[in-house]
């Protein structure tokens, strides 16, 4: 399940899927979690120039991909483009809720009402909403707030979920892909630009949980 504090670490790097796919094949055989780390560090794999940025974001990519169930990171390691972009956007939502919340209540909810396209507005509305009961939104400086509202945007569109106008792309699942999601939790299909008999079908797959 997903954590229930809301992050607000993810200011730089967007989806990350490149080098998540280079350290999840690393994670695959690895021993453990840190083990890879450890190593992707060592061969520079996010392909950083200094090593205090080397570690960071193979910190940042490590975290995502271990809140993936074995499956998603074996899939995120050895599945198509498509497959590791979804469940990037998968391992980005179990890890900050923000992004969950903002790609169920904001993004998917302009696909299904027909209104199409998620503007910068969208983003400020959703935010000053939740920080009326989110401590971290309300307290955070408007610096962070202008990264965290150009990364989610930079974010959704390398998933393939918004084009350049950010108008909401619709996205179809492989049936692996929509298995992890499925193991992560059920609701998190409602963080997907997918129609709600989509939702119903993949939910449904093993009956409700």
């Amino acid at each position: 399940m997903a954590d229930r504090a809301y992050r607000l670490s993810f200011t730089t790097g967007g989806l990350l899927r490149a080098d998540a796919v280079a350290i999840a094949e690393l994670m695959v055989t690895a021993s453990d979690a840190s083990t890879a780390r450890a190593r992707a560090v060592e061969l520079n794999l996010v392909q950083q120039r200094t090593t205090a940025s080397t570690v960071r974001v193979t910190r940042e990519v490590v975290q995502r991909v271990s809140a993936l169930p074995q499956a998603g990171v074996e899939l995120v390691a050895q599945g198509s483009v498509n497959d590791s972009r979804q469940l990037m956007w998968l391992a980005a939502c179990l890890r900050y809720r923000f992004l969950r919340d903002f790609g169920r209540e904001v993004v998917r909810d302009r696909l299904v009402s027909g209104r199409g396209t998620v503007e910068y507005a969208d983003f400020d509305t959703f935010w000053n909403l939740q920080s009326s009961w989110v401590d971290a939104l309300r307290d955070a400086a408007d610096s962070t707030r202008a990264k965290l509202r150009q990364n989610t945007f930079r974010i959704l569109r390398e998933a393939g979920f918004l084009d350049e106008a950010d108008r909401v792309l619709p996205t179809n699942l492989s049936p692996a892909v929509a298995a992890v999601v499925a193991d992560s939790g059920d609701e998190l299909f409602l963080s997907f630009p997918i129609h709600d008999a989509q939702v119903a079908a993949f939910a449904g797959r093993d009956g409700a949980r």
